[in-house]
């Protein structure tokens, strides 16, 4: 059962603290605040964060945080005798889970950004990427032995005789191919 909430909306966050089986006291309140404020500077997105202030076992001072950044849900508890002491110690624990969490957005971004640098290029993704060949006039021989000196995968040329266009290819096995087409060259 809370006693009270009490809101504080300060620039951009919220904060609303609660007291359970606990006297509302201002002064605890306002020391919430302040220690909380600081974690806005650990994120980017405005941060709504609720905070309960109890009592454990009639002695022990009890405080729970609780926020959420962009889905990830962030929670803490501290108990100790003195409250200032358990709200000093949370702090400290949320500040090192929000800079664990900002690191981890940071690498995600590097990673991200770096993944995008390394995108495949429009030949390395299956996109037709076109080039303009001169299918100079040559023998069918002449064509492999540019081949095998040009290291590249085939070679496009006409045909000296009959003037067609042919491609030649080095097949797996070592040998070559010869594909002639049936229409004349430009």
């Amino acid at each position: 059962m809370h006693a009270n909430l009490i809101f504080y909306n300060g620039g951009n966050m919220d904060i609303t603290t609660s007291f359970r089986h606990v006297d509302p006291s201002e002064d605890i309140r306002r020391y919430v605040e302040e220690k909380l404020s600081r974690l806005q500077k650990y994120v980017e997105t405005p941060l709504d964060i609720h905070a309960v202030i109890s009592l454990e076992r009639k002695y022990r001072q009890r405080i729970d945080v609780m926020f959420t950044i962009n889905g990830v849900v962030i929670n803490a508890h501290e108990v100790m005798d003195d409250i200032y002491a358990a709200i000093d110690k949370i702090l400290d624990k949320l500040e090192r889970r929000l800079t664990k969490y900002r690191d981890k957005v940071k690498a995600y971004r590097e990673n991200k950004s770096k993944r995008a640098i390394l995108t495949p290029t429009a030949e390395e993704s299956g996109i037709i990427v076109s080039r303009t060949i001169e299918a100079k006039p040559m023998d069918p021989e002449e064509a492999v032995m540019q081949l095998n000196a040009s290291g590249e995968m085939f070679m496009v040329f006409r045909e000296r005789e009959r003037d067609t266009v042919c491609i030649v290819y080095k097949r797996k096995d070592g040998k070559f191919s010869l594909i002639e087409t049936a229409g004349k060259g430009p």
